[in-house]
């Protein structure tokens, strides 16, 4: 079943359709941390972290639209090649990028 993100076709600006699979924390999700690195997987996948854990037991699994709609400023990274990272010290900040090397685990 279905979601709305309030994000018309036209306007979505990522490569993949609004309700592609994601990855985050549970510190992401439960509001007690915000997003601090984004990974652009190599093979494609997106990773929004806040920076404290990569611990497979704190991984969840999320929609890309719904990220979206938690942090608009992720927007700003939608034209981010495959295997770049971005990151920032608070909310507050924009974001820098990176190209990372190695596995797809950021840690």
């Amino acid at each position: 079943m279905g979601h709305d993100h309030g994000f018309g076709e036209a306007d979505w600006p990522f490569d993949v359709p609004v309700n592609s699979a994601s990855f985050t924390t549970r510190h992401v999700i439960e509001g007690t941390l915000p997003i601090l690195e984004v990974y652009h997987d190599h093979d494609g996948e997106w990773q929004f972290m806040c920076g404290t854990t990569s611990a497979s037991a704190d991984c969840k699994l999320v929609c890309l639209g719904c990220m979206i709609g938690r942090d608009s400023s992720l927007l700003d990274l939608a034209d981010m090649p495959s295997g770049w990272c971005a990151y920032r010290a608070s909310p507050q900040d924009g974001w820098s990028r990176e190209p990372y090397e190695g596995s797809d685990d950021p840690e």
